[in-house]
């Protein structure tokens, strides 16, 4: 987990917490790894173990360009210090491990290999509990953070023992289950690493001038190039930054196509022409110069072709393109100082084809994916979209079919010019657009080496795709283990350049979210305690001879409670013909099998629109509609195919579900839902119910999972129709808010308030009548010091957010009136 430092204001600063329950009196261990980073301020509490509320052990960091140190204090006692030769062969950035000791009466903590041990008076260990980074514990608050990453955190007892353990790998938004007893660390403001495997990071956009080149091949020292008749720009993967050569003298070939590729063997850009008699253009380092100096703009003959680097001679080799109405599947090779293109002959055969994707398996091979064409390479006899993979011999020009894969769901693809190879897990990485659609979205996709079985991964990329005025690749830094998406779009007369990063190896949502505890197990866990409470109330006051009715009463009363979720627990979902929208889209079938990821991402737009639409209006979504939304760049006949083609795949695909039934009445497309469970849907009931006056009563409460309404709807899909929806339904989340905290069952229940305001924030962060409910609700259950922090976390996010301070003072929220 990433934790927010100096560079964040105080109150977004992360903290994480942990209190397992274990006998700690003849000690224990805690062992984590930490990664720490160098920022302009760099002190900070890396953990506090706080004893019986009494004492603290503070392990502090102090990582400078000038000095470096670790000091475990106690009080004011400094008890080991780790001095700058003991740190100074410790790489920022990378991982090293802490193991603190703690004993009665002495204390060892070791830094990788590094330890020391020191003795002292001894103490009782009980009621251990412990912090890392920002700190709001009475007695031992601490704001200063030092910019660091912590996982596997393990405690041990004495006895060896391991008493819980945190990966912090698998997670919900705001804790971390240890992986044995479901003991959660609880955590503020948390930035979780995993999270970076999932969601692709929009790092950087340029607009540079028009059909300025993308060098093909990320460099030696890991930046990618672009380049111009005017300059040259590169962004450092490693050092995350970007910045602008100005050739002294000379400029590369200016191409309607990216015709640039970093030579690794002279360490030098390359920039090439298909006309006779043309030799490279060759960018030296050194003297800051291209070897040409022809400015004018070339139409391309081989658009959208693939291009290496042969480890053997040195040589580019390109493959396909397409230009003149024709695709091509020849082999050119280039030397550096010849003036013309020599053609490879290879065994094999592969159909002319543009827009495939090619990497290298090993320096011997290189493997060709997918693109389209058609057998004979001439464009007036249509053209076929390819799923096949091939392997080349870099060295004797051999070829090998190794697979090609149907096309079941008739989703048409392309792919963008570099695939990412992982021999080691047999499979590699593409990325694939739909080439049949302007408006069009890349989605990163693995394919196995052997059979061609496909994962999806991530979320999409927004890709406006013009044929050849279009550009897509994806690179690969080992060092940082990120993969990298560059796209390019030229149009009014620049190039439109955009860059994604995205933590490797990629992997699914489902593959991050962490199961919550077995409720079942909590209930009847509270059923014992609260048994064994009255069971000891019972004979304590039997042998006191002191019966009190009204205690009596109350203890009856206490028997039959109305359970309340946790406020940071989501209801598990029900997982057997279910299709979920919030917090993310998921679809269960009859036997509880995920089949998510059949939903091609047209098809989970038609589910969605015709749910929405359903629900809002009660008769569904309109042919017209769906045209307008989803097929508006295509003639009519066209978009009536598509239509068809999709609704079948949807109906195949619902067939799998029990109880759910897709009708067209008229020219109206709706979704029945009898048996299957759809949590939106659920949740538009609910607010009917209220909305129409309905009382709510107490085992309505116990039944609803009323945390279902702190869920996003539909937080990964992003759309521009889909805007609309989101907002109304986060109004109606908040008006029915109001109307619940207002109902006389509920408003003399401060544990419902608390938990109705934090369902307004997860829809609104400044919405002031949920802070007064919170705050008024926390105070008058005696809780004035959380009531104040939630109050103080409210000013910080209001002024963030609405760039004007929040003018009610603290006393003033709990004493006033809330307007109904």
């Amino acid at each position: 987990m990433y934790f927010a430092s100096h560079t964040a204001i105080k109150e977004k600063r992360t903290s994480l917490e942990a209190s397992p329950q274990f006998d700690a009196g003849n000690g224990f261990i805690l062992d984590f790894d930490i990664k720490l980073r160098p920022e302009l301020h760099n002190y900070g509490y890396i953990f506090r173990i706080i004893i019986n509320k009494e004492r603290s052990f503070d392990l502090i960091a102090n990582f400078s360009p000038m000095k470096r140190s670790l000091n475990l204090i106690e009080g004011n006692n400094i008890y080991l210090t780790f001095q700058n030769e003991q740190l100074e062969d410790y790489l920022l950035n990378t991982w090293a491990h802490i193991q603190c000791h703690i004993q009665p009466n002495c204390v060892q903590i070791s830094f990788n290999d590094q330890s020391l041990k020191e003795n002292f008076t001894p103490i009782t260990l009980k009621n251990v509990k412990f912090n890392f980074g920002y700190s709001v514990q009475p007695g031992f608050h601490a704001s200063d953070v030092p910019p660091m990453s912590i996982r596997n955190i393990k405690i041990t007892n004495e006895e060896g023992k391991t008493v819980a353990y945190w990966p912090l790998s698998k997670h919900s938004e705001f804790a971390s289950l240890d992986s044995l007893h479901s003991i959660p660390a609880t955590v503020t403001n948390p930035t979780w690493e995993i999270n970076k495997h999932i969601k692709w990071n929009k790092i950087e956009s340029f607009k540079l001038p028009i059909y300025t080149q993308i060098c093909q091949v990320l460099t030696s020292d890991n930046k990618i190039f672009f380049s111009n008749s005017s300059f040259i720009l590169w962004y450092s993967t490693t050092e995350n930054k970007a910045d602008t050569i100005y050739p002294i003298q000379g400029v590369p070939y200016i191409e309607k196509n990216n015709q640039t590729i970093y030579n690794p063997y002279y360490h030098e850009l390359w920039s090439y022409d298909f006309d006779k008699h043309k030799n490279l253009s060759l960018f030296n380092f050194a003297n800051q110069s291209w070897s040409n100096n022809d400015p004018e703009i070339k139409n391309p003959d081989y658009s959208q072709h693939n291009a290496f680097i042969s480890s053997f001679d040195s040589c580019l080799y390109i493959f396909g393109g397409y230009g003149n109405y024709q695709y091509k599947n020849k082999i050119l090779k280039k030397q550096r100082l010849d003036d013309n293109w020599q053609p490879v002959s290879y065994e094999g055969e592969i159909f002319p084809r543009y827009l495939s994707g090619a990497g290298f398996k090993n320096k011997n091979t290189i493997l060709l994916f997918g693109g389209c064409g058609n057998p004979q390479g001439k464009q007036e006899l249509g053209i076929i979209n390819y799923y096949d993979l091939y392997s080349i011999d870099t060295q004797n020009f051999k070829t090998q079919k190794l697979w090609s894969i149907e096309n079941e769901n008739n989703d048409n693809y392309v792919v963008g010019n570099n695939i990412i190879v992982d021999e080691k897990n047999n499979k590699f990485y593409a990325l694939c657009f739909p080439n049949d659609c302007s408006n069009s979205y890349i989605l990163l996709k693995s394919f196995d080496l052997d059979n061609g079985n496909s994962t999806n991964y991530a979320d999409t990329i927004p890709f406006t795709f013009n044929d050849v005025n279009s550009f897509c690749t994806l690179f690969y830094d080992s060092i940082q283990s990120q993969l990298y998406a560059v796209t390019n779009y030229n149009h009014e007369n620049e190039s439109d350049i955009n860059i994604y990063s995205l933590a490797y190896p990629p992997l699914d949502i489902k593959d991050t979210l962490q199961e919550e505890a077995d409720s079942s197990y909590l209930f009847y866990l509270f059923l014992i305690l609260m048994g064994c409470g009255v069971l000891g109330g019972y004979f304590y006051f039997r042998k006191k001879k002191q019966p009190n009715k009204h205690l009596t009463k109350n203890v009856e009363k206490m028997t039959s409670p109305v359970l309340i979720p946790d406020e940071t627990t989501p209801p598990t979902p029900r997982k057997k013909s279910s299709i979920l929208f919030l917090d993310g889209f998921q679809v269960w079938d009859r036997d509880g099998k995920d089949i998510t990821k059949s939903f091609t991402p047209i098809l989970k737009q038609l589910i969605i629109l015709i749910i929405l639409y359903s629900e809002s209006n009660h008769k569904g979504i309109s042919n017209v509609t769906l045209r307008e939304l989803l097929w508006f760049d295509k003639e009519d006949e066209s978009a009536q195919n598509n239509r068809r083609v999709n609704i079948r795949k949807l109906k195949l695909l619902l067939e799998q579900l029990d109880g759910i039934e897709l009708v067209k009445e008229s020219t109206y497309w709706s979704i029945k839902f009898t048996q299957t469970y759809c949590d939106y849907v659920e949740v538009c009931k609910f607010i009917n119910q209220i909305k129409n006056g309905h009382s709510i009563t107490a085992q309505e409460i116990h039944n609803f999972p009323l945390n279902l309404l702190a869920g996003q709807l539909l937080p990964y899909v992003q759309t521009d129709w889909l805007d609309r929806f989101k907002s109304d339904y986060s109004n109606s989340i908040l008006d029915i808010s109001i109307k619940l905290s207002n109902q006389e069952f509920i408003r003399k229940n401060n544990e419902l308030l608390i938990q109705i305001a934090n369902i307004m924030f997860a829809h609104d962060k400044t919405d002031e009548y949920a802070l007064i409910l919170k705050c008024q609700a926390l105070y008058k259950n005696g809780r004035t010091g959380l009531a104040k922090a939630a109050f103080d976390a409210f000013c910080n996010e209001y002024k963030t957010i609405l760039n004007t301070d929040y003018t009610k003072t603290f006393n003033e929220v709990i004493s006033g009136q809330q307007e109904k």
